[in-house]
C-alpha cells in the first residue's frame, strides 16, 4: 500500500499525442468501476512487474462506461466517480491514470488499431488485463488474440477469473447487490464498504422536529443508489467518522416526495454542517421504508432503529477487537 500517494490523471482524446507521456510503462487495462477485489489483483500484479523493472505503473480506463455509447444508456449507474477510482488506485501504487474519451468513433476502432494507436502510443512495455478484457468489435479482440496484434512489441499478462465463494467478482454483480440492498455482499466483493458523497443541503427539518435531525445529501445522479429503506451507516464529516442511520426513500409518512431523499441521522452529533461535503459509508440494510399512521409511530420506529444500529456497531467493534 502507498499511503498518501497521488495518482496523476491524464485525459486523452483519440488519436492522442504521446510525446508528453512517460517513455515506458507497465500498463493495466480495464474500466475498473468500484476497483473491486478482482481489479485489485490485476493492479497488484502490474505493480509487482513495475517495481521489478523500475517502471511507472499506468492504468488506462475510459471517461464513461462503453454502455453509454453502445447502448445509449444515459442513466448507467457508477460505483465510483473518477476521483474515487483514482484515490483507491493510489493506495495500490498506480502512478498514472490515463482516461480516454470514449466516443462513438473510438468505439469503432478495430482491434489492431486499438493496439497500434492506444496501447503502443501509451508506451506499454507490459500489458496486464483480466481474462475477459476486450478491445474491439471483432470476435478476436480478446486476450487470447492480443499477442498476434502486439507482434512482439510488449509483454502480456492475463489475470485469471477472480471468484469469492464460488461467484465471479464483477462490477455488474456489485451494482446489482447495492441496488438490491445487499450492502454486506457488495462490501465483500469490493473489499471495502460502498461510499456515497455529496453536499449537505437544507431539508424540511421534519427529522429535527422528531428529535432525529438529519443531514440531507445532494449526491451525484450518476452514482448507484442502495434500494429504498433504512441502513446502518457511518458518515464522514471534517475528517471524522460518526455512526449513523441513513434513510433512502420518499418520506411517505410525512408527505411523499417524487425524488428519492438520502437522509442521515448522525449519533451524538450536534453541529451545523449545511453546505459541507460528507461521505456516507454503507454497512447494513435494516428495513424497508414504511408508512406510519402518524409522527408518534414514526418516532417510536426511529428510536428502535437507533438502538439496532448502535448494537450493530458495538458488535462490529467487539469482533474487530478480537481479530
Amino acid at each position: 500500500m502507498n499511503e498518501g500517494k497521488i495518482v496523476k490523471i491524464i485525459h486523452l482524446d483519440y488519436p492522442f499525442d504521446a510525446s508528453h507521456l512517460p517513455e515506458d510503462v507497465v500498463l493495466a487495462l480495464g474500466f475498473f468501476d468500484g476497483f473491486h477485489q478482482g481489479h485489485r489483483q490485476i493492479v497488484k500484479m502490474a505493480a509487482e512487474i513495475a517495481n521489478d523493472h523500475n517502471l511507472p505503473l499506468m492504468v488506462m480506463t475510459f471517461n464513461r462506461h462503453p454502455k453509454e455509447v453502445y447502448a445509449a444508456d444515459q442513466h448507467f449507474p457508477y460505483i465510483d466517480e473518477l476521483s474515487e477510482k483514482a484515490a483507491k488506485m493510489a493506495a495500490f501504487g498506480v502512478d498514472y491514470l490515463a482516461v480516454v474519451n470514449f466516443t462513438k468513433t473510438f468505439s469503432q476502432l478495430s482491434a489492431q488499431a486499438f493496439v497500434d494507436g492506444v496501447i503502443c502510443q501509451l508506451h506499454a512495455s507490459t500489458v496486464v488485463a483480466g481474462f475477459d478484457y476486450t478491445y474491439g468489435a471483432e470476435k478476436t479482440a480478446d486476450m487470447a488474440h492480443l499477442a498476434s496484434y502486439a507482434q512482439g512489441r510488449f509483454d502480456i499478462i492475463c489475470v485469471r477469473k477472480q471468484t469469492l465463494n464460488g461467484k465471479k467478482i464483477s462490477s455488474t454483480a456489485i451494482r446489482q447487490a447495492i441496488q438490491a440492498g445487499n450492502i454486506a455482499q457488495a462490501a465483500e466483493w469490493l473489499g471495502s464498504h460502498y461510499e456515497l458523497s455529496g453536499q449537505v443541503v437544507h431539508g424540511k427539518r421534519n427529522g429535527h422536529k422528531l428529535g432525529f435531525p438529519t443531514a440531507n445529501l445532494d449526491w451525484s445522479a450518476k452514482k448507484v443508489l442502495p434500494k429504498v429503506g433504512v441502513y446502518a451507516t457511518k458518515v464522514l464529516v471534517a475528517g471524522q467518522w460518526y455512526d449513523a442511520m441513513t434513510s433512502v426513500g420518499y418520506n411517505v409518512t410525512i408527505g411523499a416526495n417524487t425524488k428519492i431523499l438520502i437522509e442521515s441521522n448522525l449519533f451524538d452529533f450536534h453541529q451545523d454542517i449545511y453546505g459541507q461535503i460528507i461521505t456516507i459509508k454503507w454497512y447494513q440494510y435494516l428495513r424497508p421504508e414504511l408508512k406510519f399512521a402518524g409522527l408518534p409511530a414514526l418516532k417510536t420506529q426511529l428510536t428502535a432503529d437507533e438502538r439496532m444500529v448502535r448494537a450493530y456497531f458495538r458488535e462490529l467493534a467487539a469482533k474487530a477487537s478480537k481479530a
